[in-house]
């Protein structure tokens, strides 16, 4: 079920049908809702279920609703955040319609499987409620006290420990000043707020990863100028050292003091970014080798021939491999094509692109080598050192026929490789087990 069906059935049962049961279905039991006065605040289902109780018992009859500007996160799979207006009407005992506009911030979270909503808080804009927070829902302007300064800081520490990440503002000048920091974030960069100072003299530049900080400038500056909001991914030093995936959701901000600022909330992604990146891999690995698949071959081939840097490709295959399969088997097939692999990569440099393109045909890409001595003698060391370790398998004549082509940076991968192609063909029709 998405996030908005899972609110509209809530609404639904709670505002149209007011079926108390129905309403509290999607309900987390842990959930935690804010209401309008100090003592409306429901931190798990049965307190809420007990504040809902009384609102029907006050006003049994059911209302018409409309969402608008539904706008939501998807923070991870498993976890959102909504925020949308809700206008809600009822008619009076006169007949008239009566309409009320309010605000809703929401997080669902899959549980077991299945969506629940885990937060709700509601609030009236300033002219029907001077900023005052609510829920349930209320539909009057009658007073119920001024949140003194105490209960207000508690409701605000409420507040900022149920949002599902960490918390951090700064100053939009040089060094990223910090404004301020809540305990998860401190929790994820693994610091106590007098260590982070000590550490950092509030520059909030100096936890970003070096190597993101001018990715991360770019998009800030950018994002802030275009439209008041950005979203960035990168890594945060943490005090171990450590680097820590995080997604930076942020909006721009004026201070009392009429300082620019941003204040963003910050989610570990660490988990994600390691799937994706393993994911990854798995797409451009050969199984059986360890070494490169073709996908993965062309990927890092391309990259370098965009950069228009010269370069040679070693084109490669086993000669008798199917006579080997027949003769010994098919698993001995697979040993040998891991014999060839350890060779090539024993024979690369780093940077070079080792890969199994298919069946038992390999290749070898090497970046900006060009030197005809340099390259023959790479294809003579594998031809030499696949024949002396194929050896025991003496009643097939195993060897490695390579066709050789070089590029200045121009080529395209499928023009390079098809003169490696052909070069090879020539190799296999004057005796093999050799390199052209």
């Amino acid at each position: 079920m998405a996030v908005k069906d899972l609110l509209v059935q809530f609404f639904d049962a709670y505002l149209v049908q007011r079926n108390l049961e129905k309403a509290l279905a999607g309900l987390s039991d842990e959930i935690i809702s804010l209401g309008t006065g100090v003592q409306e605040v429901a931190l798990d289902k049965e307190a809420l279920k007990q504040l809902m109780l009384s609102e029907f018992e006050n006003i049994p009859g059911g209302f018409k609703y409309e969402l608008v500007n539904y706008h939501e996160h998807r923070y991870t799979d498993t976890l959102s955040g909504v925020y949308c207006g809700v206008k809600t009407s009822m008619t009076d005992t006169h007949g008239t319609d009566i309409v009320f506009e309010t605000r809703l911030t929401l997080t669902a979270a899959q549980i077991d499987g299945v969506w629940k909503i885990i937060n709700l808080h509601m609030s009236a804009p300033s002219d029907q409620q001077e900023g005052e927070e609510f829920f349930p829902i209320k539909y009057g302007r009658q007073a119920v006290g001024k949140l003194d300064m105490t209960a207000g800081k508690k409701l605000v520490e409420m507040m900022m420990s149920m949002l599902p990440g960490g918390i951090m503002g700064a100053y939009l000048e040089t060094g990223l000043p910090l404004y301020i920091i809540n305990d998860t974030m401190l929790s994820y960069l693994g610091y106590t707020y007098e260590e982070l100072v000590e550490e950092t003299g509030e520059q909030m530049q100096k936890i970003i990863a070096p190597e993101d900080w001018e990715r991360v400038e770019k998009t800030i500056t950018t994002s802030l100028k275009d439209c008041g909001e950005y979203d960035v991914q990168y890594r945060v030093v943490r005090k171990d050292g450590t680097r820590l995936w995080v997604d930076d959701k942020g909006h721009e901000i004026l201070t009392e003091d009429g300082r620019r600022a941003m204040i963003s909330v910050m989610l570990d992604i660490n988990e994600s970014i390691r799937l994706q990146e393993r994911l990854r891999q798995e797409a451009m690995e050969d199984a059986l080798t360890g070494i490169l698949n073709r996908k993965g071959a062309i990927a890092g081939i391309e990259e370098t021939l965009e950069r228009k840097l010269p370069g040679a490709l070693l084109l490669m295959d086993i000669d008798n491999f199917k006579q080997l399969n027949d003769t010994y088997g098919h698993q001995t097939g697979d040993q040998v094509l891991i014999l060839l692999a350890r060779i090539m990569k024993r024979c690369s440099r780093e940077g070079d692109v080792a890969a199994r393109i298919g069946g038992d045909e390999f290749l070898l890409y090497m970046p900006g080598c060009c030197q005809e001595n340099v390259l023959k003698d790479r294809a003579a060391s594998i031809c030499a050192l696949f024949k002396e370790s194929s050896a025991v398998y003496d009643q097939v004549a195993l060897s490695v026929s390579i066709g050789i082509a070089v590029t200045d940076g121009s080529s395209t991968f499928d023009s390079l490789f098809k003169q490696a192609d052909d070069r090879l063909y020539e190799v296999k029709k004057s005796g093999k087990g050799s390199f052209r």
